[in-house]
């Protein structure tokens, strides 16, 4: 069933930031679409050089822990640098399992008397101090890495998420880690779909206790009200 298929990638995330960190070269990217009948795909990717990188190229021992589920993993080579990716294809956001995130669809009804297009709230939380106290080796006393220390170990390696959705956008909520706000670029069209994507710093996304994306999009379609199921719930 789809809904196993990502309870190992529901963490992958925050094991691969988190268990990596002494390798520390490589950067992490996230991509959630959604289509115009609340149906979409979810893709994780890490990219790195080195011994990692070397790593990364065998797929049986994949980084990004789902081994033992029917999610496609790829693996591909460019300039000395390996990209490893794994994805899934899910007909609702209900089908997907997850401890460190969650991901909802709201739709708030649609406008000229039901005729015209759908409100719809695309909602994801990434609760990155969570991920943090679960998969790190050891407790540490502070139990938060210091900014100098996080930004000498990950150096100029990024962290990117992005959705796609159907139609308009009508608002994009703020994301801010500390005192930065972390603005998003917007690429596409009402035809094709726009994507939002955030990009920050490694380093940066560790510092957050949580981070939420959210999108307000009006289209044309069916989007029932979804959400993902916390891992281990049945």
């Amino acid at each position: 069933m789809r809904a196993h298929n990502l309870k190992r990638l529901a963490s992958a995330a925050a094991v691969v930031v988190l268990s990596l960190s002494l390798s520390a070269c490589f950067d992490l990217t996230q991509k959630v679409s959604i289509g115009r009948d609340g149906s979409g795909h979810y893709e994780i990717a890490i990219t790195a050089q080195g011994l990692l990188g070397e790593a990364l190229k065998d797929k049986r021992d994949s980084v990004l822990e789902l081994k033992h589920n029917k999610a496609s993993t790829r693996v591909f080579e460019s300039n000395g640098r390996v990209t490893q990716t794994a994805a899934i294809d899910f007909k609702s956001l209900s089908e997907l399992h997850f401890s460190d995130e969650a991901l909802s669809l709201t739709n708030h009804g649609a406008s000229f008397f039901g005729l015209g297009p759908a409100h719809v709230t695309f909602r994801r939380t990434f609760l990155v101090d969570r991920a943090r106290r679960e998969n790190s080796r050891r407790e540490d006393s502070g139990d938060r890495m210091g900014t100098a220390l996080a930004q000498s170990i990950f150096g100029d390696h990024t962290y990117v998420f992005s959705v796609t959705v159907p139609g308009s956008i009508e608002r994009i909520a703020p994301v801010r880690i500390g005192g930065s706000e972390i603005r998003p670029t917007v690429t596409g069209d009402f035809y094709n779909g726009h994507t939002v994507t955030w990009r920050m710093p490694l380093y940066t996304m560790l510092q957050a206790k949580l981070l939420t994306f959210e999108v307000d999009f009006s289209a044309y379609g069916w989007f029932p009200d979804s959400q993902s199921v916390p891992e281990g719930s049945l």
